[in-house]
């Protein structure tokens, strides 16, 4: 007779199959993870943006201060600054605005401005959107492209004495 064996545990074979199975799917759900978090970056990217004019827009309001939104097409970024006075010759002095933006932003690597319609600083060239104390904006539109996918543009537009901040996918 052979007596019964009490088994416990699982054999080596049977964690190694387990393991193996494990990462197979792990493997094949990579990707997919990959490219949501490519798009989720996408979108705050974009959203920051769009918050940045905005804010821009509320405290000029708040503080009856232009505010001023200038962007670097070759840096890739954008930064907020407001109206500090005026010098002797009569020209807008402007200073870094203090708020959460910083001094600075820059777009993701893959995201990159590709044309600006806008005002023009005459000293250096930049355009900026500009914010009123009236609620009012410059005219502009700031069309961005996503680098990793062919055709995957971004248009958007800030429409003068509304202020209203939009953005569209152009194809």
């Amino acid at each position: 007779m052979h007596s019964a064996v009490l088994r416990r545990g699982f054999t080596l074979l049977e964690l190694l199959v387990v393991v193996a199975l494990i990462a197979t799917i792990s493997l094949s759900v990579m990707p997919v993870f990959i490219t949501s978090m490519h798009g989720i970056q996408l979108r705050n990217a974009r959203n920051d943006l769009i918050a940045a004019i905005r804010f821009a827009q509320e405290m000029a309001v708040r503080e009856s201060v232009e505010y001023r939104v200038y962007f670097n097409s070759q840096e890739h970024s954008y930064r907020m600054v407001r109206l500090s006075g005026v010098n002797e010759k009569d020209e807008k002095q402007f200073e870094i605005a203090e708020s959460l933006l910083g001094e600075k932003q820059f777009l993701p690597l893959y995201l990159e401005i590709e044309r600006i319609k806008a005002r023009k600083e005459p000293a250096s060239q930049e355009r900026y959107i500009a914010c009123m104390p009236n609620g009012a904006s410059s005219v502009a539109e700031i069309r961005l492209r996503d680098t990793r996918v062919r055709g995957n543009r971004f248009k958007i537009t800030v429409e003068g004495p509304l202020g209203r901040v939009e953005m569209k996918d152009v194809r």
